[in-house]
């Protein structure tokens, strides 16, 4: 089995040696890295250059919104890729130097079409806590009632099939939801199909600073928050060809009528 790690990259030069080697020294041998980055100034990763299973690409911006420009990177590395599964990650955060020797593991054990596992939160200060699960999501009264919506663990957490991959990219129109990470959106359109798996831990270390890319919806009193709360319910419509009426569409719905 061959496992492509694509990494995503904007003007985090502070720490990708750090991301690109922890996806290079792994202990499973059959995979490639791919960084495809839309930073400012193009990243210096010659040192990296001699791997055989390294390649680099460098792009313009390609979008005002950084969820669309990270969609866009995602596209591009998916189609140099080779390998069965797709491994996704940001260039702020890191692998386990066993995460692929796990999932292959994992993988060879269940009917795995996509698999969240749980990550490592990473503050500045090198404090390392374990991210919170909310059990509460789980609950069918509470989907139900509530959100329906599975939780979401990140970006860099997620591996799915290649084939999965390809068909999320061709279906879903997902430069049309600005608001939208690659997370959020491929999460939402397999939970309709697959079942998503939840397993492994600590194979992921996710980087917790001040320029992380969600940050800027945890505000519950920004625009912002309501606007891609919108997007998220449009979303799920696109896919499922009807609404889901339930607690949150009708505050977001109100919400959004006067902003």
């Amino acid at each position: 089995m061959r496992f492509s790690i694509l990494i995503n990259c904007h003007n985090q030069s502070n720490y990708i040696d750090e991301c690109v080697l922890s996806s290079l020294n792994q202990s499973y041998e059959d995979f490639e890295v791919i960084v495809v980055d839309s930073s400012d100034i193009k990243l210096n990763l010659e040192k990296f250059k001699s791997h055989k299973n390294f390649k680099y690409f460098h792009i313009e911006k390609f979008s005002k919104y950084p969820e669309v420009n990270q969609m866009h990177k995602i596209e591009l590395g998916f189609k140099e890729a080779s390998g069965d599964y797709i491994c996704l990650l940001d260039g702020d955060d890191k692998f386990s130097d066993k995460k692929l020797y796990n999932l292959n593991e994992y993988i060879k054990s269940n009917d795995i079409i996509i698999n969240q596992d749980i990550p490592f939160l990473v503050y500045e200060d090198g404090k390392k806590i374990n991210f919170e699960i909310k059990k509460y999501k789980q609950n069918n009264i509470f989907r139900n009632l509530i959100i329906h919506w599975p939780q979401i663990y990140g970006t860099s957490s997620i591996t799915v099939k290649k084939n999965i991959l390809e068909n999320f990219l061709n279906k879903s129109e997902p430069y049309k939801w600005k608001y939208l990470a690659i997370d959020v959106q491929l999460i939402l359109f397999c939970s309709i199909n697959f079942k998503i798996h939840n397993g492994l831990n600590q194979i992921t270390f996710k980087r917790k600073h001040d320029r992380n890319l969600g940050d800027m919806y945890l505000n519950i009193f920004s625009k912002i928050f309501w606007k891609r709360r919108k997007c998220q319910h449009d979303f799920y419509y696109f896919l499922k060809k009807k609404r889901v009426y339930n607690l949150d569409y009708f505050i977001t719905w109100i919400i959004n009528i006067f902003l």
